[in-house]
């Protein structure tokens, strides 16, 4: 137990707490709820879900959120991690890496300790992809929000906040749905 909690931080705080509650996945998925299709209220994929969770931490970050420089460096720090999550998730369903090369990819690019890395990538093992949701998921959401705001010819807060009311509101469907649905 006392090797699992060494890679734990307070830094982290916020970080977590933007991504698991509000904005990220408690907002979103309260505002999922409010659709009115039965699908689109329980229907879900990673690459919107996690996506969500990411992009809302980098939206609160782009806001000026994290003032505390630790916290900044915490959240740019776990994006880094996100990244090196896609290297490892690939590779190893690639046949192009064995799980200790997996491993200590995670401890040197992904900053975790050698029994947290162990644990990331038995769970890459079991559920392939998952792992690439979130930074993919983000890099898709942000492509929309960019289209979606040029096509309105706005992008102050007010045209964000819509942006965001109906991204979420269309319910938990994959990226490219979530675009069609919105796109009125």
């Amino acid at each position: 137990m006392q090797k699992r909690l060494e890679g734990n931080c307070s830094a982290g705080i916020p970080t977590t707490a933007v991504h698991e509650a509000y904005p990220g996945h408690h907002w979103h998925l309260v505002m999922a709820k409010l659709n009115p299709s039965p699908v689109r209220r329980v229907y879900g994929t990673p690459y919107f879900n996690e996506g969500w969770g990411l992009y809302a931490e980098r939206v609160m970050r782009e806001q000026g959120f994290f003032t505390d420089p630790k916290h900044l460096l915490y959240q740019y720090e776990a994006t880094i991690f996100r990244a090196a999550r896609i290297v490892v998730d690939t590779s190893l369903h690639m046949n192009e890496m064995t799980f200790d090369d997996a491993v200590k990819h995670m401890v040197e690019k992904g900053n975790l300790t050698e029994p947290n890395a162990r644990a990331e990538v038995g769970r890459y093992c079991s559920w392939p992809t998952q792992a690439s949701s979130y930074l993919t998921g983000m890099l898709e959401i942000i492509d929309i929000r960019t289209r979606w705001l040029a096509k309105r010819g706005a992008s102050d807060r007010p045209a964000l906040r819509a942006f965001h009311d109906a991204l979420t509101g269309a319910g938990m469907l994959p990226t490219s749905l979530a675009e069609k649905a919105i796109a009125s």
